[in-house]
């Protein structure tokens, strides 16, 4: 078995008693690959909001040029035109969704229109698992996207963990479960805490838990709660160092609010954790997406004026604070809605939905079109998917913690398209290269030219799908440093989209090219 598979289906990596050559499999593998990792940058935090459910999100991001077909295809729900915030010439916003368009205006909000994966799975679990774990849908993996990253940075965690090199958690999930994102090759490397006066005590001592599946699970849970314990004073003493400075957080009613508070306060008091995990629940919108005949009024406006303000204290709490610059925040669910609606006023599940990246240094646009709505929508009619993903992951990895290409790839197990996630001068001169790679002509008909700069060494040109599965390697071998210019044959390529790629040396680059 390849070790990218090993990796990818195995599930207690550390508690697997192999050897090779004397050395724990593990070891092995972290002295193979990815020891680029120690670039990976320390300073800054990455918030994911988990929306769990399913987000409809022709009723977050209304797209006007849409307009007249999407109201055919739900007229019992659709919010009135007129009732809609204008946030650019061809979207509209649900109305209690307004504090998204106060980020937008700060320049601090990103939207990625239809994301999703190939083969979409409906099933809540289903789904889940594959979001989670960063897998294709037609395999199952036990371990989580940020997990695996976080594991080969802390190959030997949890044992001696913390220690003085970290002595505050790897990651953080506020809330009453560990969360599966952060799922490693053996353990998870979250700890967990509902509120600031968090207390845990052990639901069995050391050998008496029964020996069945519930005894098994007990002694999981008594094992991330028993972890989390040694962790609670490094996280008293931050929260003891901040005060949340914000006015905007609701007095009540807001659970995630609450936790976004807790994280803000966190950050500003000097944890050090990387990665922190909150969720908001209620997104399943089947019936009473609306109520009483008002389309605006329902479960769908709670719940998003919830994420709106929320999301706008927390990031106003965090400027405040003074660490605004440091915090990079993913909105995500496990899939959208039908285009249709049903008879119960509300949304069946669907496919594609709208990602929301927010933070002082997100690039402010919007990824993608709107998706395109027939003049006839039958129940079963879905969005496509325009993003996998995968890349929104992967751009995550590349662009905010600056972790190389190959160690994304290995961590993902493929290759997917970067996304211009940051503005541009927020990405560190080390990942900045001056060298050239360049094709003449783009788009392509048949032949193209390519200009290439490399140090010394191998050499390699990759070309991939746009969905980032390689087609084929152009060439592999060794370059003699400076200027080349040489002539690709492209003409065997079905019209669409490609990326070309480079690999030389440490150095990472691709080229998107439409071919006609």
């Amino acid at each position: 078995m390849k070790r990218r598979d090993f990796l990818k289906y195995g599930t207690t990596l550390s508690a697997l008693p192999l050897v090779l050559k004397g050395q724990p499999v593990y070891a092995v593998a972290r002295n193979l690959f990815l020891e680029s990792l120690t670039s990976f940058r320390p300073d800054r935090k990455l918030v994911l909001v988990q929306l769990n459910g399913g987000n409809d999100g022709l009723n977050t991001f209304v797209p006007l040029d849409q307009y007249d077909n999407l109201q055919k295809a739900r007229s019992n729900i659709i919010i009135p035109q007129n009732k809609l915030i204008h946030f650019t010439e061809t979207i509209g916003l649900h109305p209690y969704f307004s504090k998204i368009k106060a980020l937008s205006d700060e320049e601090k909000c990103l939207v990625i229109q239809n994301v999703g994966y190939p083969q979409p799975n409906l099933s809540h679990f289903r789904s889940k698992d594959i979001v989670t774990s960063g897998s294709a849908s037609d395999e199952v993996i036990h371990s989580g996207w940020m997990g695996r990253m976080l594991n080969e940075l802390h190959p030997d965690y949890p044992v001696g963990y913390p220690n003085e090199s970290y002595p505050h958690p790897v990651a953080l999930t506020i809330g009453s479960a560990g969360s599966q994102t952060c799922q490693g090759y053996g353990s998870n490397l979250s700890a967990v805490i509902k509120n600031l006066n968090t207390v845990y005590q052990s639901p069995g001592e050391p050998g008496s838990y029964p020996d069945s599946p519930f005894g098994k699970e007990m002694e999981y849970i008594a094992g991330v709660m028993k972890r989390t314990e040694i962790y609670l004073e490094g996280i008293s003493e931050a929260s003891s160092e901040a005060t949340n400075l914000s006015s905007h957080y609701p007095t009540s009613g807001n659970k995630l609010a609450d936790q976004l508070k807790i994280v803000a306060r966190l950050i500003a008091g000097g944890l050090n954790t990387q990665i922190y995990v909150v969720n908001l629940g209620g997104w399943d919108t089947h019936a009473d997406q609306t109520e009483d005949g008002v389309p605006e009024n329902g479960r769908h406006r709670t719940l998003l004026s919830n994420l709106s303000n929320a999301l706008f204290a927390f990031q106003d709490d965090l400027n405040l604070l003074g660490v605004e610059d440091d915090v990079l925040g993913l909105v995500y669910t496990e899939f959208g809605r039908r285009i249709k609606s049903n008879a119960s006023f509300g949304t069946d599940h669907g496919t594609a939905w709208p990602a929301i990246l927010f933070g002082s240094k997100v690039n402010p646009i919007i990824l993608g079109s709107n998706p395109v709505i027939p003049n006839q929508v039958e129940k079963k009619d879905n969005l496509p998917m325009q993003f996998d993903f995968r890349s929104v992951y992967g751009s995550i990895f590349k662009e905010w913690f600056e972790a190389d290409d190959a160690d994304v790839q290995q961590v993902l197990f493929d290759q997917f398209e970067s996304l211009p996630i940051l503005k541009p001068d927020t990405t560190s001169e080390r990942t900045v290269t001056t060298r050239k790679f360049e094709m003449y002509p783009n788009p392509v008909k048949d032949h193209v030219m390519i200009t290439l700069e490399v140090s010394e060494g191998d050499c390699t040109l990759q070309l991939f799908t746009s969905s980032g599965h390689l087609i084929k390697t152009p060439t592999s071998k060794l370059f003699n440093a400076g200027l080349h210019h040489f002539s690709l044959d492209l003409s065997y390529l079905e019209p669409g989209t490609y990326f070309l790629g480079l690999i030389n040396g440490s150095r990472r680059q691709t080229i998107p090219f439409l071919k006609m």
